[in-house]
């Protein structure tokens, strides 16, 4: 039996690359929910006008702490980061496809390839928030919009954009006469 070579871009090592960046995102993940969590923040205040009132400085220095604090998040959920070695890579891909890694590592020397699956990346919003503040945020803009209504999505984006404040939205009643109402 004669031994090939694998070419690089032959059904396993596609497998084992998408496996590799399923295994990374997996790890990445849980620094990324900082940051969704502040733009979920954000744009919650924005919709309850708390930024209307504040001094556009304030205003910047409130957004600047709330970088640096999902900066230290984001860090702190990257510190146990590591590359996922070839074992474990391929260890997921069976796992994945049903099958003992023994048998990968014999499909590296075959001409033909079976196709193979690459598993869903698992959830790791948990870990990146183990308080479950996603859920909170999204129950605040809920209440916002029973309580206000629909907010202008200008006034929305203001929490964003200290520097551009939205004009104030004025509703103007027209005056209503007692002999009008009877």
């Amino acid at each position: 039996m004669k031994l090939q070579r694998t070419k690089p871009l032959s059904k396993l090592n596609r497998a084992l690359f998408w496996t590799r960046a399923v295994m990374v995102w997996e790890q990445i993940l849980p620094a990324l929910t900082p940051f969704l969590l502040l733009a979920f923040a954000i744009a919650v205040a924005a919709q309850w006008g708390l930024f209307a009132a504040l001094d556009p400085i304030v205003h910047m220095a409130v957004l600047a702490a709330g970088v640096v604090l999902a900066l230290i998040a984001a860090v702190l959920n990257l510190r146990g980061f590591k590359q996922p070695s070839f074992t474990e890579i391929n260890t997921r891909l069976a796992l994945d496809n049903g099958v003992q890694p023994e048998v990968l590592i014999g499909l590296r020397h075959k001409a033909k390839q079976p196709s193979l699956k690459i598993g869903k990346a698992k959830a790791g919003l948990a870990k990146g928030d183990p308080l479950a503040l996603r859920y909170l945020m999204l129950i605040l803009v809920g209440f916002g919009y029973l309580l206000q209504g629909p907010v202008p999505l200008a006034q929305i984006a203001g929490g964003y954009l200290p520097l551009e404040k939205p004009a104030p939205v004025v509703v103007e009643a027209k005056p209503v006469s007692v002999a009008s109402v009877y």
